[in-house]
């Protein structure tokens, strides 16, 4: 999965507001601190952590893949390093133990249980209900009217 990639909406109205302060007149101060140039300096200082941002998103997708490919290699090798451990000493073997590997005389299977049977069923195979019930209506009692 890559990182999505950031966008500003709030960045790319201010950049459009600027442009059109600027249209009004270059140097634009409207009092109490409001210069267009303060302004143009903090859009242009959030573009630039925008980028960075962005940037270590991608370092970080690039690291991502690079140890997914690294860790795949070393499953494989890990794989036919116990396989030659085999081939060498046997799967009932120590050295094969002390390798990682887990031999066969120490598997344990499950069994598995035989289905428990109901009391209820009949040799023809049928199953009686538990709750009382009749199946298919078989004695219903009729309603009065």
């Amino acid at each position: 999965m890559v990182y999505q990639k950031r966008r500003s909406a709030t960045l790319e109205k201010a950049q459009a507001r600027l442009r059109g302060l600027q249209s009004i007149h270059p140097n634009l101060d409207l009092g109490n601190g409001l210069t267009l140039q303060d302004y143009a300096a903090l859009i242009t200082t959030s573009d630039t952590c925008l980028q960075t941002h962005n940037l270590a998103l991608s370092a970080v997708d690039r690291t991502r893949i690079e140890f997914a490919e690294v860790e795949a290699a070393v499953s494989i090798l890990s794989t036919r390093l116990l396989s030659a451990v085999v081939a060498t000493y046997g799967r009932d073997s120590k050295e094969y133990e002390m390798a990682g590997g887990k031999p066969p005389s120490n598997y344990k299977r499950s069994k598995k249980q035989p289905l428990a049977t109901n009391l209820n069923q009949s040799q023809n195979g049928t199953i009686a209900p538990t709750n009382g019930a009749t199946p298919n209506g078989a004695g219903a009692v009729p309603l009065s009217r």
